[in-house]
């Protein structure tokens, strides 16, 4: 029999001659040692050695019933844990499953780590007929992610992942994929167990004295400054909202940076970057402060921020502070060290000028106006979505996702006390993404309280994760608001005076469903939402509440 056609190329090695710390064992070890305690996803028959090593290291392997789930469940975990999520894949269709999970990490600047198997060295591009063949795995996932690479050594695998660390320190957090082969995978490391260990990952880098200069001129000269804060603004923590009190600078945030400073603060306009109020608010401005945002369109939603003073822009990416929104100041570093640059800088000048505290600025006109607009769009999600948050504690986790419960009324109508409170993805804009989000949350911090609010066509896409919830025994409730179907694009069809067609679902009895997975089913009325919401958030296990608007 040739080599090509025989399992042994693909099976792995027998016990008796199998090494007790394997290339997996290593790279395992090598995310261990920076804290990483939990995986996501499905095993399988090539991955298998990735999993031998999981208990002896402490580290929590969570089985999604689809890899789809597991990238969702490992970016939810990751933003409320602070590290990257990481998860196992078997070789082909396993990989290429969980690839939407690793788009959103893409697009939202996420780190994540994936690790897969590949075909035994010598095999690349081999049409043979062996168990999960894909033409070029690799290649495929280097095309989503922002690397993507078949490693030919462990060593090589373990110094990937300390370089992506290092990475997600210190450059806009991209995911990264590690495909070992398999005969690499299952044989003894090639690296020592020292090697593992995790690398110091410096301080965070601060911009150039000028630069900061030239950005504390033009905000002290301001009278009426604006902040626009995005996911990059969320390193510099409550820094930033000391340089909002020194300048008097409200602060208006991308869904990303959602919670940058707390939503309630006399300060924070919330994160309605959507809204044309916010666009003629931030219009208005002397100078807009961007801090770590590619001030993209599916925030804005088409409309036009230019103000009538300078635009400072704060951002770990230079490429990041040329895109949409031109720069009269570009400040390229780190938040977390460029925020204290500018609050150093502008005490100084304010010092030496002997410039008085400035007066507490009057928004109660742009905050009514904002909160108005925000109920034109969609007056029964805001009222749904205020009578939730009237109810769930203060330190809540919201999982949303790409519906219209979560981008026209949990990102107006939640008021975040501090960031990745809402896990959302206003860029890549998924469906499926909530729940599987919700277990990650849930996981990484089972102190806090978790709540997916999702659409019945959303909830339908990862459904199947109620299950990995029933069997983790997560105390999770989830929100199921029915409007029968695909809301935005049937009205999209409407506006194009198109006769809505394969929008309008057939729905099942959500209550049942919920029960035959071995939850906890409520239905619900906007009359009796919050008493319903209130039974479950005291529920053991998870529940489903069924809402139909």
């Amino acid at each position: 029999m040739s080599t090509e056609n025989s399992t042994s190329a693909t099976e792995a090695p027998q016990a008796a001659s199998r090494p007790e710390r394997t290339v997996a064992t290593a790279v395992l070890e090598t995310l261990r040692g920076y804290g990483i305690d939990t995986v996501f996803g499905i095993p399988g028959t090539h991955s298998l050695e990735f999993y031998r090593p999981l208990r002896g290291l402490g580290i929590r392997a969570v089985t999604t019933r689809h890899e789809q789930g597991a990238s969702y469940g490992a970016d939810g975990w990751s933003q409320v844990r602070g590290l990257p999520g990481v998860v196992i894949t078997t070789s082909g269709p396993g990989l290429l499953n969980s690839l939407s999970g690793a788009a959103t990490a893409y697009a939202e600047s996420r780190p994540m780590i994936l690790l897969s198997p590949g075909r035994p060295v010598g095999h690349d591009f081999r049409d043979i007929g062996s168990l999960h063949e894909t033409k070029n795995p690799s290649a495929a996932v280097n095309a989503i992610v922002g690397v993507s690479r078949r490693v030919t050594s462990g060593a090589e695998a373990v110094t990937m992942i300390h370089d992506a660390m290092r990475d997600f320190a210190h450059s806009r957090p991209r995911p990264i994929h590690i495909e070992i082969p398999l005969d690499i995978l299952e044989t003894a490391a090639d690296v020592p167990e020292s090697a593992t260990a995790p690398r110091p990952l410096g301080e965070p880098t601060p911009a150039p004295e000028h630069d900061v200069a030239a950005a504390v001129a033009a905000l002290a000269a301001s009278e009426r400054p604006v902040i626009l804060a995005g996911g990059g603004s969320l390193a510099a923590g409550p820094l930033l909202l000391e340089l909002a009190e020194l300048l008097e600078a409200p602060v208006i945030t991308t869904t990303n940076g959602k919670g940058a400073i707390p939503e309630k603060h006399r300060l924070s306009l919330g994160a309605d970057l959507r809204l044309s109020t916010a666009h003629e608010f931030m219009r208005s401005a002397d100078a807009l402060l961007v801090i770590g945002s590619k001030v993209g369109e599916a925030e804005l939603w088409g409309g036009d921020i230019t103000p009538q003073g300078p635009i400072v822009r704060v951002d770990i990416m230079r490429d990041q502070m040329l895109c949409n929104l031109a720069p009269d100041v570009e400040v390229p570093g780190n938040s977390a060290a460029v925020v204290r640059q500018l609050l150093d800088g502008l005490r100084a000048t304010f010092e030496e000028t002997g410039a008085q505290p400035r007066p507490e600025r009057d928004l109660g006109e742009v905050f009514d106006a904002m909160d108005e607009e925000g109920r034109q769009w969609a007056p029964d999600l805001a009222a749904l979505n205020e009578t939730i948050m009237e109810v769930v504690p203060d330190d809540t986790i919201l999982a949303g996702d790409s519906s219209q419960v979560t981008y026209m009324g949990s990102t107006t109508f939640f008021r975040a006390p501090q960031p990745h409170s809402l896990l959302y993805m206003g860029t890549y804009a998924t469906l499926g993404y909530g729940l599987p989000a919700a277990v990650g949350a849930k996981l990484a911090a089972p102190e806090r309280p978790v709540v997916c609010l999702v659409g019945d066509g959303a909830l339908m896409f990862s459904i199947q994760e109620l299950m990995t919830a029933v069997e983790l025994e997560l105390d999770l409730p989830i929100i199921c608001v029915d409007n029968g179907g695909y809301g935005e694009i049937r009205q999209n069809m409407v506006d194009r005076d198109i006769d809505p067609l394969a929008v309008d679902l057939v729905q099942p009895d959500w209550v049942k469903l919920a029960e035959g997975f071995g939850a906890t089913g409520f239905p619900a009325t906007m009359d009796t939402l919050a008493e319903t919401v209130r039974q479950a958030l005291a529920t053991k296990g998870p529940s489903l509440v069924h809402l139909k608007i």
